[in-house]
């Protein structure tokens, strides 16, 4: 069984992730769209192990918006590539 803390861990490029919004995340009073929808776009390896991912880059499905996140925001992967 998969923790939910180590989800982002099976992160792979194609995935359909959602991944928590950080400014929502740091003002409580917001709790409009707390999550979004993103595309992999890439997986970014950390500096000790480069297969253990530290960063994605991802393509928000709403607003078509690249960005590279934290792997440690993804909350859940919905759709495998």
């Amino acid at each position: 069984m998969r923790s939910a803390t180590s989800e982002f861990l099976l992160v792979r490029t194609g995935d359909y992730v959602v991944i928590k919004n950080e400014e929502n995340c740091q003002d409580s009073k917001t709790k409009q769209n707390d999550h979004w929808i993103g595309y992999v776009i890439s997986c970014i390896g950390g500096a000790r192990n480069p297969k253990s991912w530290t960063l994605f880059q991802v393509l928000n499905i709403d607003n078509g918006e690249i960005m590279i996140i934290n792997s440690d925001i993804v909350e859940k992967i919905l759709k495998t590539s």
